[in-house]
């Protein structure tokens, strides 16, 4: 027998083998996702369907906060029918709600056994407020190849910046930054009072400006991945309500904000925070992803603004 050698390196096949990896768990995450999907279909049809099937009296108690809590009630409902309760009015519905949640529920242990072997993943489970689910699905959306510094995973999330231009009204002092490639609408508001301004925005300062990236006008495709961006999203929702260093970075970059801009309405410094503790995390994986797989690196910065405090380095944000 002949035997032929392989033109392919270690390193070859090791790449192959981390494309692979990857493949399967965008092809679980995907798989995943749609179930989730199937199952708050249906449970919504089984919410509607007990909204119709309510008494009128049962409705207005549940409206003056008299009776007990309607959506506790249906998902207690849902709970029974996960476990292998029926319900009376239709008993395929149930069926088919408890059908999918098994099947979301072997997916998921599927997402979790696969991001198990991803290199980043000895970082990522000891990241406090971070599951495997959001995990999953963030890193099935993520391509390591393709992003040669932390602000390409920014963009591909919708969380870069662009460039702007400040208008101010002379009347009102209300301010506006608006995308360049944006029309300008002369209507506004006065700050404060909700009243319309017969003002005319101008233009004020020199040059472009940095802004977070606008959603796209109605018609208009986005130039980053929706589902990434919402992705990164809940992650810094999941940080604020439960996470311990990022959670402290928010709190940081929130108190900065406060002290900065308290011109800005609370929900603006909120979101404006939040996504700065995205783009850190972001960050993060980048860096390590990059040194698991031996990959050329860069520092890590959260933001890139001469105001941007240091960021911190991505084994100092999670559990010892």
């Amino acid at each position: 027998m002949i035997q032929v050698a392989s033109s392919s390196s270690p390193r070859d096949v090791s790449a192959m083998s981390v494309l692979r990896e990857a493949q399967e768990l965008r092809s679980v995450a995907a798989a995943f996702e749609s179930a989730q999907a199937q199952r708050l279909r249906t449970g919504e049809q089984i919410r509607i369907l007990i909204g119709n099937g309510e008494s009128a009296g049962a409705r207005e108690q549940r409206a003056d906060g008299n009776g007990n809590n309607g959506a506790a009630q249906v998902e207690a409902l849902l709970a029974r029918i996960r476990a292998g309760g029926s319900l009376g009015s239709a008993p395929a519905l149930a069926d088919a709600y408890r059908r999918q949640w098994n099947e979301e529920r072997d997916l998921l242990r599927a997402l979790t056994d696969r991001i198990a072997r991803h290199p980043a993943w000895p970082w990522l489970v000891r990241v406090r407020g971070l599951g495997p689910s959001l995990s999953a699905r963030l890193l099935a959306r993520l391509e390591i190849d393709r992003a040669p510094t932390p602000s390409s995973f920014w963009s591909y999330c919708g969380l870069a910046t662009v460039a702007a231009q400040l208008y101010r009204c002379a009347e009102c002092s209300y301010e506006l930054s608006l995308p360049d490639g944006r029309h300008l609408r002369a209507a506004h508001r006065v700050p404060g009072s909700g009243l319309p301004c017969a003002g005319t925005l101008a233009r004020i300062g020199e040059g472009p400006r940095r802004v977070a990236q606008p959603r796209p006008s109605r018609g208009e495709s986005a130039p980053y991945d929706r589902e990434a961006k919402k992705l990164c999203y809940l992650i810094g929702t999941s940080f604020v309500r439960q996470g311990d260093a990022y959670r402290r970075y928010y709190n940081e970059q929130l108190a900065r904000l406060d002290a900065s801009k308290p011109d800005w309405i609370p929900r603006r410094r909120h979101l404006t925070a939040l996504r700065m503790t995205e783009k850190l995390f972001l960050a993060h994986l980048w860096l390590v992803w990059r040194e698991q797989l031996g990959l050329p690196v860069t520092a890590p910065y959260a933001d890139s603004r001469e105001d941007a405090v240091p960021a911190p380095r991505p084994w100092a944000m999670v559990d010892a």
